[in-house]
């Protein structure tokens, strides 16, 4: 800050802090008389008893579902982290399905485990049929058809 704007800027405050101090008294709020078109406030109805302590520490009632009340959808696997690269019909093992997921590659056949999450139920071209182990859920993968 430049020094010849010091003194301006400490007489403006000396200014402000003597307005503040010694200035005008702010005017007083109009009373209710001279503003007719303000009604007064009606009193609140008072609280229904059954609402109870709403600081308890006593857990909330279960939810009781109505007749018509839909249940909540089931929640789905998540989606597959494997790309086909290739399957292979050998006819004494049946159908064998390359998977690949980053740098990774697999060979899986019917009754194989994934990762410990999914089993391989059945390999019919143009699908790959896998079961979520823990939700019991099935999803297939597209594997295309068979050729000859």
């Amino acid at each position: 800050m430049k020094s010849s704007r010091l003194p301006w800027l400490v007489l403006v405050l000396i200014g402000v802090a003597l307005l503040a101090a010694y200035g005008e008294a702010s005017t007083p709020p109009p009373s209710s008389s001279s503003l007719p078109y303000v009604r007064a406030l009606a009193p609140r109805p008072a609280a229904p008893a059954t609402m109870g302590d709403p600081f308890s520490v006593s857990p909330p009632a279960p939810a009781v579902a109505s007749p018509g009340a839909v249940p909540p959808a089931p929640t789905l696997a998540p989606a597959l982290p494997w790309r086909v690269i290739g399957k292979q019909y050998d006819e004494q093992e049946g159908w064998a399905v390359f998977l690949a997921r980053g740098e990774e590659t697999r060979i899986v056949r019917t009754g194989d485990t994934l990762d410990e999450t999914y089993r391989v139920v059945a390999i019919q071209p143009p699908v790959l049929t896998l079961q979520h182990l823990k939700r019991a859920t099935r999803q297939t993968l597209d594997i295309g058809e068979a050729r000859e």
